[in-house]
């Protein structure tokens, strides 16, 4: 599925674009909730671990919920001291699109500090694989989780968007409220997967 300009603009005003269920019903709850049973079925995945950013950063609007998926094995500890323990967590992004049948994945690092005795997370750090041309890219190590969740987004009808087609600059002139690039620089990418702030 590649969009149309006129399809694109309406993505980036917000409006629901798509022929298939949920899209077709125009109903975020409907939509948010087909997400959610796609991230209840990923989680269902052996070995895997499936965080959900639900709540748009904590801020502004986001065009899609992001997933971080990951296995045991891929967390590793990087420091422990004065009560806390500093991990780094290497796993593969998805970002569903709240507003199309969509979804791309990309490859992530991310670091926690947990305090030992209670086991909270009481900092970190993360990235977002819509800030550059290389982020849709997923190591071969992954090669197993990233067939099956590709699987899993076949089963609730998600495409999963190109890298190619969505690293070519948009072809009009437009504003994206998004925090990851200057108007002049808009990819067609920013049309679909955005962050408001």
């Amino acid at each position: 599925m590649m969009f149309s300009n006129e399809q694109l603009q309406a993505l980036i005003e917000g409006r629901i674009v798509g022929n298939k269920f949920p899209y077709d019903t125009n109903n975020e709850h409907e939509i948010e909730a087909h997400i959610r049973r796609l991230y209840y079925r990923i989680n269902r995945i052996p070995n895997l671990v499936c965080e959900a950013e639900w709540n748009h950063f904590g801020s502004g609007y986001a065009s899609f919920v992001e997933f971080f998926c990951y296995r045991k094995e891929d967390v590793t500890v990087i420091e422990e001291k004065y009560g806390l323990q500093e991990i780094k967590i290497n796993g593969i992004i998805i970002d569903i699109c709240r507003l199309a049948p969509v979804a791309i994945m990309g490859e992530d690092d991310r670091y926690k500090t947990i305090r030992i005795e209670t086991n909270e997370v009481v900092g970190g750090g993360y990235g977002t694989i819509l800030d550059g041309f290389n982020r849709l890219v997923i190591d071969e190590k992954f090669q197993i989780i990233e067939e099956q969740l590709e699987q899993s987004l076949k089963v609730f009808d998600y495409e999963r968007l190109d890298a190619e087609k969505l690293n070519q600059s948009l072809p009009f002139q437009t504003k994206i409220p998004t925090i990851y690039r200057k108007p002049k620089q808009y990819l067609v990418m920013d049309a679909i997967f955005y962050w408001e702030d």
